[in-house]
């Protein structure tokens, strides 16, 4: 007798959810089979295949072309030696090493120094080289001081560089470092001493920035890993720019879906056979399986270019599991306001103000990211990540930055995140029951708010 009593109980929650799972799904295959779900698809693979293919095109076109530049050595000492560091340069150009990282990076283009003779009349000289840099004949061109190797006086000591391409460093760069090199070595021997000495004794110690040891569960030691700089700031950019992105394109996809469906009065329909928690929770959840598929593709296409680049252990898999469990209670969270909004607007004009406020809730983490980027696990960053709204994005921008959040942390982030996130679907439920069917008036912040308590 009283499992009869259960069984019915259950029956209306079963039809309940059945309609509820039916909505996702309706919602899911409607967006997947859309014209614009497809070129999303399509576009994170290509746009993946499409900077490997370029970064094969820049290896070699990119920057490959002789950066030749005209020298007017007044000294008389500097341009012999400035010649035979740019042989050097351009043969380890020739034969780069074998880090693909550091070789796209690195400079391309070979250095071809050129002697040219001095003029009395300065300004002449320098708009003959400024006129055969414009006809592309020469890249820049240097002038250096007659008094550059004295230590002291004033004198014309100066080096000065001119080029129509101030953006690019590698050239300016590396002249700084061979002439000054240049001029220190002239000076020792007009002093008397060694340089081959003086360059042993002042041979750098370089420092190799590695993470720790640990023991592994069967007791070996593992030997610590030489960190590199690039791809430790580029891991943790890439996971919260990526997780921001999913979430504020997909989100904001459900307020113009209720909104278009209640101005063509398909809502008014759609209530006859559902509830409005039925309907606002299944689209709900379509959104979020629309999302969790992009991501897919996405960190899969990610994961491609890392293993390109021979880096892809430092994608921890905890990351990418942390990722999901973020992204949907950032996607529950962001979807529920903007469901919210769309609901109670009669018009995109009373949208588009609605949603601005939840669009600066979104997007403060990345105001803030330089900081936090700079300082992960600092208590301003700590506490930031503890704020529900933010926390999906900058826990997973800290969870790969080494050594990660504790795991208090974590836990408790995810605690008061998974709390706001069922406010947010409440809060939205109650605004949808009566904006879906609402008309007339634009609503108002102050509305919205008032129809939490109205029955």
């Amino acid at each position: 007798m009283t499992s009869s009593f259960a069984s019915r109980d259950l029956q209306p929650r079963r039809r309940r959810m059945e309609k509820t799972k039916r909505v996702a799904i309706a919602e899911y295959s409607n967006a997947v089979r859309s014209k614009v779900f497809i070129l999303s698809v399509l576009m994170a693979p290509a746009l993946m295949a499409l900077s490997v293919g370029i970064q094969f095109f820049a290896e070699k076109k990119v920057d490959t072309s002789p950066r030749k530049f005209a020298v007017v050595d007044r000294s008389g000492k500097i341009y012999p030696a400035l010649e035979a560091a740019a042989k050097a340069q351009n043969e380890a150009v020739k034969n780069p090493g074998k880090d693909k990282l550091a070789n796209f990076v690195g400079p391309k283009a070979p250095f071809i120094p050129s002697t040219h003779q001095d003029q009395e009349d300065e300004e002449k000289l320098i708009l003959e080289l400024s006129n055969q840099v414009r006809k592309k004949k020469l890249f820049a061109f240097l002038i250096i001081g007659k008094d550059v190797m004295e230590t002291d006086g004033e004198g014309d000591r100066g080096i000065r560089y001119y080029s129509q391409t101030p953006s690019y460093f590698a050239l300016p760069n590396w002249i700084d470092r061979t002439v000054n090199g240049v001029i220190r070595n002239q000076r020792f021997k007009a002093e008397g001493l060694d340089t081959r000495r003086i360059a042993k004794l002042n041979r750098r110690v370089g420092v190799d920035q590695l993470g720790l040891a640990k023991r592994s569960k069967t007791g070996k030691v593992q030997k610590a890993k030489k960190d590199n700089k690039f791809v430790n700031f580029l891991v943790p950019v890439f996971s919260m720019m990526v997780m921001f992105m999913i979430v504020m394109t997909s989100a904001p996809m459900l307020m113009n879906t209720v909104l278009e469906e209640k101005m063509n009065k398909v809502s008014e329909v759609l209530i006859s056979s559902v509830s409005p928690f039925q309907l606002m929770f299944g689209k709900l959840v379509g959104c979020v399986l629309v999302a969790l598929t992009l991501s897919l593709l996405y960190i899969g296409g990610i994961a491609g270019v890392m293993t390109f680049f021979g880096v892809l252990e430092l994608l921890p898999w905890s990351l990418i599991v942390w990722f999901f469990v973020y992204q949907i209670l950032a996607l529950f969270i962001f979807g529920s306001m903007f469901l919210a909004i769309g609901s109670a607007c009669n018009e995109i004009r009373d949208a588009q103000s609605l949603m601005m406020p939840a669009m600066i809730l979104g997007m403060v983490p990345m105001f803030a990211v330089t900081a936090l980027i700079r300082a992960p696990h600092s208590p301003f960053s700590q506490a930031m990540s503890l704020i529900p709204p933010f926390t999906p994005t900058l826990m997973i921008m800290r969870l790969a930055a080494a050594p990660g959040p504790a795991t208090w942390e974590l836990v408790l982030g995810f605690v008061l995140t998974t709390a706001f996130m069922f406010f947010c679907v409440w809060a939205a439920a109650r605004i949808f029951r009566i904006g879906i069917l609402a008309q007339g008036q634009s609503p108002t912040i102050a509305k919205l708010i008032s129809w939490l308590w109205s029955k």
